[in-house]
């Protein structure tokens, strides 16, 4: 990167020179994300135009590397036309308090942002003018509560208009997909994506071809329906690589249709998940370098007969799992004398745990914790070193929403328990 030259005016605006005076005003451009997240690696998934299955790809890379023991999320910034929670499955609305907007599950723990999650129903039209989407994106990077992200995809509408602009501007994405089709209007359309990302100085990851081809049932031959590919000489023109080739069958879009994206199998985004791996690595780094999801120290609130403490607040002890390399090495009893619940968030702080399996958790705890950054895994029951085990495994999903509330009323906390557990 070039140093700003003696003739700088100081205005970008009409200047094309990569200087270091344009990249620190666009660093100075991105929104903060929420206090209360951790976003490693974000990847735009973009197209020139629509109906080339970019949100398929995007719900699909996720599930890939959440498959592989990621941390995976999704912004739907495809304001009007939002198909990701349906994809997935989703159906709930999201919530939120004064912590943030809480993102939705999916059924293996890939957290989701969609206008969908917001609406009364999820058919009615979003019929709302470009700045409002604008800034409706830029929420949900600002006021979502991600916890910790390893990897988010943003689904990006399709075109170069408002709302890619913001996200490019708005975002620190590390680098985008580009989706496409086999059609003649490839180079154009893809020329488009391309031109704006270099504008935008975004990196390209590469070029996903949708619709590419159909497989024989009796001999396998690949027809190519929609006309010859062209897509390898559109990428060596544009010098970037071509990450994979999907085919048009029954299977991709009965597992779209039935909900039920993480349950399909298929080979064809594997060199893409691998070169996003290699080229940005997404594991969340502790401080002292080691892989969190491999090496952790997790905290459990236990009784005397090692089940999980339902009370938070009250909790009289901790076992602590010093896990490394995924496997637990060691095993210990810390006692809190009951100091509440501040104090003991603040203990477990100071005891650097990475991870929380608990009970009943009220929202005071929870932000203490999750501006540590100790991921939370509430709303578990029953023996302490199971509990363990199913997080390991995936079993079990950490999660952003307090499950104790109403700490002041007579009913109780609000999670069953009729007593004080904050």
């Amino acid at each position: 990167m070039s140093e700003a030259s003696e003739n700088c005016s100081g205005s970008c605006g009409s200047c094309s020179e990569d200087c270091s005076s344009r990249q620190q005003s666009k660093e100075e451009l991105y929104e903060p994300v929420n206090q209360y997240s951790k976003v490693n690696r974000v990847i735009g998934v973009v197209s020139g135009k629509g109906g080339v299955g970019k949100s398929f790809i995007t719900s699909y890379l996720s599930v890939l590397l959440n498959r592989k023991g990621y941390e995976t999320a999704i912004l739907d910034a495809d304001i009007t036309g939002p198909s990701i929670p349906k994809t997935f499955g989703i159906h709930e609305k999201a919530k939120g308090n004064e912590l943030g907007i809480f993102p939705c599950y999916s059924k293996n723990g890939i957290k989701v942002m969609s206008v969908n999650l917001l609406l009364e129903e999820e058919e009615m039209p979003v019929i709302w003018r470009g700045p409002i989407i604008a800034g409706t994106v830029k929420q949900f990077w600002t006021d979502v509560v991600w916890g910790n992200v390893e990897y988010m995809f943003v689904d990006m509408p399709p075109g170069t208009g408002d709302v890619p602009l913001t996200v490019f501007q708005s975002i620190p994405l590390d680098g985008i997909v580009i989706v496409t089709s086999p059609q003649d209007l490839v180079s154009m359309i893809v020329g488009k994506a391309v031109n704006m990302a270099k504008a935008m100085n975004v990196p390209i990851i590469g070029l996903v071809e949708n619709y590419s081809y159909v497989s024989c049932g009796n001999c396998g031959e690949q027809i190519q329906v929609f006309g010859k590919s062209n897509i390898n000489e559109v990428a060596e023109k544009y010098h970037i690589k071509v990450l994979g080739k999907l085919p048009l069958t029954p299977e991709i879009s009965n597992a779209v249709d039935s909900e039920n994206i993480e349950g399909l199998e298929g080979s064809w985004l594997d060199d893409a998940v691998a070169l996003i791996e290699e080229n940005y690595p997404g594991r969340i780094q502790s401080e002292c370098g080691c892989k969190t999801m491999q090496n952790q120290r997790i905290a459990v609130t236990v009784d005397e007969e090692g089940n999980i403490y339902q009370h938070f607040g009250s909790c009289e002890r901790f076992a602590i799992y010093d896990i490394e390399n995924g496997v637990q090495k060691s095993k210990s009893i810390i006692e809190t004398n009951s100091k509440g619940h501040d104090e003991i968030s603040r203990l477990l702080v100071e005891q650097d745990a990475t991870t929380l399996i608990c009970g009943g958790i009220g929202e005071s705890a929870m932000k203490i914790l999750m501006s540590n950054q100790i991921v939370i895994v509430p709303g578990q029951q029953g023996d302490a070193d199971v509990q363990v085990a199913a997080y390991l495994d995936g079993a079990t999903i950490a999660s952003s929403s307090p499950t104790c509330g109403n700490h002041d009323g007579e009913e109780g906390c609000g999670c069953g328990c009729n007593c004080s557990c904050h």
